[in-house]
């Protein structure tokens, strides 16, 4: 039987893995592979304006924990502006939604219990990184969706 047991480990965030899904760039700081499935931790930096619109997971929390810029968060229809330091809990089930609302770039360290997001955000990232700058084609879009799927990620409306 294989050793199933977490190493430990220290990563910088110059050495964290690159992915850009919908060319935004992101660090994975740590995998569900390296947590033994417990928990990923990314690093992600938006631009002014970028951000998800509203959904939600059925199956992991999320926890941000905002480094520079500025953030406005909506979580379950509560708008608050959070700056650095400031941390925020998203329990499973909670339509949420941010975007940078500063005039600089912000980012966010992330973290997703059980571990995983990563892994959806890689697929994104192969699914878009191909794709012309006027718009994803409807194959691209019906790829997205059913990554959503699969990844838990629900947008309601």
């Amino acid at each position: 039987m294989a050793d199933t047991t977490p190493a430990p480990k220290i990563v910088t965030v110059d050495e964290g893995e690159e992915i850009a899904p919908f060319g935004i760039r992101m660090r994975v700081m740590l995998s569900k592979e390296e947590t033994g499935g417990t928990f990923s931790a990314l690093v992600c930096h938006h631009q002014p304006g970028e951000g998800p619109p509203p959904h939600f997971h059925t199956e992991q929390d999320e926890y941000f924990f905002v480094l520079t810029g500025s953030y406005e968060m909506t979580l379950a229809g509560k708008t608050q502006s959070c700056g650095p330091g400031t941390m925020v809990y998203i329990p499973r089930g909670t339509i949420h939604s941010f975007s940078n609302e500063g005039a600089e770039a912000a980012s966010h360290l992330d973290w997703t219990l059980p571990g995983g997001q990563e892994s959806y955000f890689r697929e994104i990232t192969e699914a878009t990184a191909d794709a012309a700058e006027g718009g994803f084609g409807e194959a691209v879009m019906q790829r997205i969706g059913e990554i959503n799927t699969r990844h838990d990620t629900h947008f309601p409306g």
